[in-house]
């Protein structure tokens, strides 16, 4: 009778420590994971960001309410003035990068004329990547944009900064 306890107190002992080793492989898997998928997100949307940044005429940094930002000062906006080559013209798009409820936005507008947004047409607005808690951005008088953007999901946080413009990345 008292071995039979002992046997079923061991066995029982035995199975708390495998399953403990258990639940740790698979918490330090899912984190690795977690960072993994954060990691690409936020490298997915500098490569998209860059992409229509090296494509641009124009970068403005924008303030929260829309208006032009001073240079050196932090917005949480970016506006690309990106032309598009058309057979015997070209037109020109506005790309608009932000955040809204969580979501990192890119959003198009075609404009008919660049210095004049009384006709400008909504073309899309398309949600980029999920679980960006910053993004920001900065010009110099030279027109260099400096960037910064985080991502956090799940208790891993990865950021990325660097600079850029129309022609050049001046790296991470």
């Amino acid at each position: 009778m008292v071995e039979t306890i002992l046997v079923l107190a061991l066995i029982a002992l035995l199975t708390s420590c495998l399953m403990t080793v258990y639940w740790a492989a698979s918490n330090s898997f899912a984190r690795y994971t977690g960072v993994s998928e954060i990691q690409y997100t936020v490298r997915e949307v500098r490569q998209l960001m860059l992409k229509d940044l090296y494509s641009s005429e124009k970068a403005e940094v924008l303030s929260l309410d829309g208006n032009l930002a001073d240079p050196g000062e932090i917005g949480p906006r970016l506006r690309l003035i990106i032309p598009v080559r058309q057979e015997a013209s070209v037109e020109y798009r506005a790309v608009y990068y932000y955040i809204e409820n969580g979501k990192l936005y890119r959003e198009r507008i075609m404009l008919h004329d660049k210095y004049d947004s009384a006709d400008d047409q909504f073309l899309d607005k398309i949600p980029v990547a999920d679980h960006i808690t910053a993004i920001r951005f900065s010009a110099s008088m030279s027109g260099v944009i400096e960037y910064e953007i985080k991502c956090s999901y799940d208790r891993n946080t990865f950021g990325i900064t660097g600079r850029a413009s129309s022609k050049v990345d001046y790296g991470i």
